[in-house]
């Protein structure tokens, strides 16, 4: 097979554009990216109700973010969800309401020995709402009252998974697989996702001896719910 010279490219591009979306373990965003891969590649995309049992785990609630954001007590908007996807604590349960400087703390993380990044966090089975933000920003808030929005859905829904088979000259397969569950992270599963999708498409140009199983699934809730 000769080296595609376009391939780098595309993987860069494509990771770019599907870069900015909230995904998480369900919901419309990992709905979006499994769409788009299916652009690339002929993918099966299933579906598993929440609260179906998977092994010793459940299909948990699906969650979608419509947006979130923090306004200061001079009207300033401090934190926004649009700015950075990482700025929501995943899974965070609805929330509208107003806080002293003291009870928003509560529901801040930031990460004291690097001040100029936001931290990943998420609370997929314990329901809180929280944000994330640099600790530079956190420590410059004043004292006063800060208008609060977490505009999020918890409820039953689907977990989404997305599969292509590329047949070789038998049924002895190799087996890729490859989250499509966080936001804004480009080396966890972003590449992996664009680099999966490149090889399947090169293979299905190729006679193989082996078969390929790409399985495009959300971190562990995922891989688990294959399985079962």
């Amino acid at each position: 097979m000769s080296p595609d010279a376009g391939a780098g490219a595309r993987m860069h591009a494509l990771v770019r554009e599907l870069y900015p979306l909230p995904r998480s373990i369900t919901g419309d965003a990992v709905r979006q990216t499994l769409a788009r891969a299916g652009e690339i590649v002929p993918l099966a995309v299933s579906e598993v109700p929440s609260g179906t049992p998977v092994l010793d785990w459940t299909v948990p609630e699906e969650w979608n973010l419509r947006g979130a954001w923090i306004d200061g007590p001079d009207g300033t908007r401090v934190v926004d969800a649009r700015d950075h996807a990482l700025h929501v604590l995943g899974y965070s349960v609805p929330f509208r309401g107003r806080l002293t400087r003291d009870e928003l703390d509560e529901h801040l993380y930031s990460l004291p020995d690097a001040p100029e990044l936001i931290p990943y966090r998420t609370s997929y089975y314990a329901p809180r709402w929280g944000f994330c933000l640099p600790d530079r920003v956190r420590r410059a808030l004043p004292d006063g009252e800060y208008d609060v929005v977490m505009d999020t859905s918890l409820g039953p829904g689907h977990l989404t998974l997305g599969e292509v088979v590329v047949p070789g000259a038998t049924e002895d397969e190799i087996l890729i697989s490859c989250h499509v569950c966080h936001p804004a992270l480009a080396n966890d599963n972003l590449a992996s996702l664009a680099v999966a999708l490149e090889a399947a498409r090169a293979l299905a140009d190729r006679p193989t001896s082996l078969t390929y199983r790409f399985v495009f699934a959300p971190g562990t809730i995922g891989a688990i719910t294959w399985l079962a």
